[in-house]
Formats: C-alpha cells, structure tokens, sequence
C-alpha cells in the first residue's frame, strides 16, 4: 500500500505551524513497511495543482489528509478553513478514484459531522499512529477480508490511545520542508507527552489525548531534539498541553537538555500552579527563553466559573519566579466566559498589568466545541441548539459584556502596544509578523514585545 500524506493547513499567522502529526503518520507508516509520501500545502504557490502533480506523479493507494484546526478560533474576525478542505477533497476526486482518509486533531472534535462535510471516504479520529495504519491493512486489495464500509471512522474511543509513548518511532520530517519554517515561522516543535488531566470548561486536549497523562521518556525526547538540530534547528517550541506538569518529568527533561549541552532555545506552554522557582532555574538553565501561561482570567470568580486548578495568588507567584529566572512569558486571557462582567475584566487587566508580563494575549470570546463543559452550560443557557452541528464557528459571550467589550478593547489596546487581541487584528497581522521575520528574529513574536514597543500596531492592524 502506498499512501500520500497532504498537510492541507496553511494558516500562516501568528506564524506556520510545522505538521508534526503528519510527521509521526508517516513514521508510522515507515515502520510497517508501507510506503508513503508527505505533501505539505503550507507554502504551495497553488495548492491545487500541487495536489494533482503529486498523485499524478505518485499514484497512490490512499490519500490521507491531516486536519490541524477548523478554524481561527478568533472572534469577532472568525475565519473558517472547512470550505478550503472541502476543495482539496474536490481536487483529489478529480484526479483519482482512491479512498480520501481524514484524521487530524480538528477531525477528532467532530468527525462524523466533518466527514459528511467534506465528502471523504473514512476517518481516522484521535491517535493516528496505529489506527492508520489498520485502515491501511483493511483497504490493501491483496490481503483477505472486504474493506470497511465507507463512512467508517476508527479509533474514536480513548480505550486506543498509545500507552508507551516511547514505541513510537521518532516524527519522520524527513518529507517535509522544516528549513521553510525555520524561515518563516522562526521555530520546530516537538512533544514531550500527551494527555490533559485538567478541566478547563472549554479545552478540547481531553477530547483529543484523553485525561490521562502517558510520558516520553527524557532520553527519546533529547534523541529527538538531537535529530532536529542535525537539521539546522535550533529554536524549539513544545507543543504540551502543560509542560510544567508533572513538575518531576520535566525537571528529569530540563537536567537531560542541560547534560546533553544541546544549546537550543525553546518555549512552551505552563501551569502557574507548577511553576516553582527550582524547576524555573532548570528550564532556563535547559534553554528556556518563554513561558506562555494559559491563565484565561485574572479573576477569583473567573477562574472558578472556567475551571482552571489555579488561583489569582498562583498567577502572582509563577509571575515572580519567572521575573526573577528572566525567563520571557505571556499571559493568555479569554474573555467573555460564564459570569463575565465588565467589572470582572477590568480586575483581570489590572492584575495582569501590575503581574508586568513580556506580553499579553488576549481573545475575547469562547469556541464552543461539542463535548466540552461549555457546549452543555450554553446548550442549557439556550445559546446554541442540539441541532447546530458547530462547524460553523460558535462563540460564547457573556450577555453582560457583549455590547461593552469591543469599544473597549479598542481604547485599551491604543496605551498597551505589548497586548495582543488576535481576534481584532490588534498589535499583530501578517505584515507586522513577516516585517519582524524578515529581521532574522526567532521564536515565538510575543517574546520580543517589550523589547520590540517598536512594533507597534500598524496602519492596517
């Protein structure tokens, strides 16, 4: 059986995110002994043509397509990628008559809805590394037995995840172009576990990994970054829901990169809840330059009515140890949740001012996703019906800052160029990313904003 592997995500800001779930497929694939080839669309000067050489050229058995996100989350300037994905599908059609396979962590969130959606033939929902290749074997014409029918999606049971991480082979990027990048987006990712134990009211990583947390071992995970330096990367962000949790797993990393010497900058997400000073020491002293904080609100009552495991005072201290370190970080607020007031914002921004963070990232508004805490509070609060099947993007707003909170967004952002509110283009769109690219900076952009108050908010932001 021969496979192409397309990466149809092309989203390019805040920056383009290299596929590493289609690296570890095609790993996967290698090791059983399957061909397969990766086709990237990130920096396709025509994706549809660049679809069709490739089939015409390769000829393959299946096609599977690797769905990243479903759109930008981002509100009120939302943005949908599902049309762009139904092309491809259309594409691949008219060029080969073979089974289309859909996977991916967007998949997963929905995937009978988006299977229908775009028309494909099966689907691969959550972990793709073993269930892939099942399909793979059912669909080989050579082997015995009748294919699935189509409309089969496998592996949609946390009951198939991975429980030793360490069997998998290493991502093969060896198909992809990671030089590009490195060029236009500054950094490589890899993955240090997977699993979210917490319960955040609208966080998906559940959905996706499952609640229970499986560990790479520190050993496979520097093998890893070794590997990826030999390629000419030397930034890296780690993809973790949380890295900083177990605190004792990624300290065993932290001392790994250090005794290793591999000299690598990297970034990843945290817990203020786990961000002690000694594990502070270890991650700078590993490389660290950036820590962003998935902290939602600054808010006593917010950050009950969110879920989060974390109180205001965690937020001051984890604040402080990473001052104190001079590790960068940012704070990443969501507005609008259940409860939210406008009083309950302005305490959030004037704690999170005087926290004196690198940067801010701040959306307003909530996705909400099926399966979530959120999706059954606002099934209940009557904002949605059971019959939306959310491919269309949903947000959840507060009725008591809906017609409040834009305007002042708008004032706010104009005293505080180092905010950043994605969702309104403010203090960061595609020509301020490329302008700061272009001046060889690394890593995440949100790192050299107190530096960079010289990248202000553009003309056209």
């Amino acid at each position: 059986m021969k496979i192409l592997l397309i990466s149809p995500n092309i989203e390019t800001l805040p920056d383009p995110v290299f596929p590493l779930g289609l690296a570890y497929l095609a790993a996967a694939v290698k090791k059983n002994g399957m061909q397969y080839r990766m086709l990237d669309l990130c920096f396709a000067a025509d994706c549809e043509s660049a679809v069709v050489a490739e089939i015409n050229d390769y000829h393959p058995d299946c096609i599977g397509l690797s769905l990243r996100n479903l759109d930008n989350v981002s509100y009120p300037g939302y943005f949908s990628y599902l049309s762009f994905y139904r092309r491809i599908v259309e594409v691949i059609r008219c060029a080969t008559d073979r089974p289309i396979i859909v996977g991916g962590s967007a998949f997963t969130l929905m995937p009978k809805r988006i299977l229908d959606f775009l028309q494909a033939d099966y689907g691969v929902a959550g972990e793709g590394e073993h269930a892939l290749i099942d399909l793979m074997r059912r669909l080989d014409p050579d082997r015995p037995g009748a294919p699935p029918p189509p409309g089969t999606v496998l592996g949609d049971s946390h009951a198939d995840l991975i429980k030793n991480l360490d069997d998998l082979p290493y991502p093969d990027r060896s198909g992809l172009d990671s030089r590009a990048y490195l060029r236009f987006g500054g950094m490589g990712n890899i993955q240090t576990k997977r699993g979210c134990p917490f319960h955040c009211i609208y966080c998906t990583y559940p959905l996706i990994e499952g609640r229970r947390i499986r560990l790479r071992s520190p050993k496979k995970i520097c093998n890893e970054i070794e590997i990826m330096k030999n390629e000419g990367i030397r930034d890296l962000f780690v993809v973790d829901n949380e890295f900083n949790f177990p605190v004792e797993h990624a300290q065993f990393v932290c001392h790994e990169m250090r005794r290793r010497d591999l000299n690598i900058r990297w970034s990843a997400y945290a817990n203020p809840r786990y961000m002690t000073p000694k594990l502070a020491e270890a991650m700078g002293g590993a490389g660290c330059t950036g820590i962003e904080f998935g902290s939602d609100a600054a808010d006593a009552a917010m950050l009950v009515n969110m879920g989060k495991n974390f109180s205001v005072s965690d937020l001051v201290d984890a604040s402080k140890v990473l001052r104190r370190t001079g590790i960068s970080f940012c704070h990443s607020l969501l507005l609008g949740g259940p409860g939210e007031t406008m009083d309950s914002v302005r305490r959030t921004f004037d704690t999170v001012l005087a926290l004196e963070p690198t940067a801010v990232i701040c959306m307003i508004g909530i996705r909400i996703f099926p399966r979530t805490a959120l999706y059954r509070l606002a099934l209940g609060e009557g904002r949605i019906d059971p019959a939306d099947d959310l491919l269309r993007p949903a947000f959840y707003l507060s009725s008591a800052v809906e017609d409040h909170i834009l305007p002042f967004i708008e004032n706010f952002s104009r005293e505080h160029p180092t905010w950043i509110f994605p969702g309104m283009n403010i203090n960061i769109n595609r020509r301020l990313q490329e302008k700061i690219r272009r001046l060889g900076v690394k890593g995440p952009l949100w790192e050299y904003m107190q530096r960079g108050r010289r990248f202000k908010r553009s003309p056209d932001s």
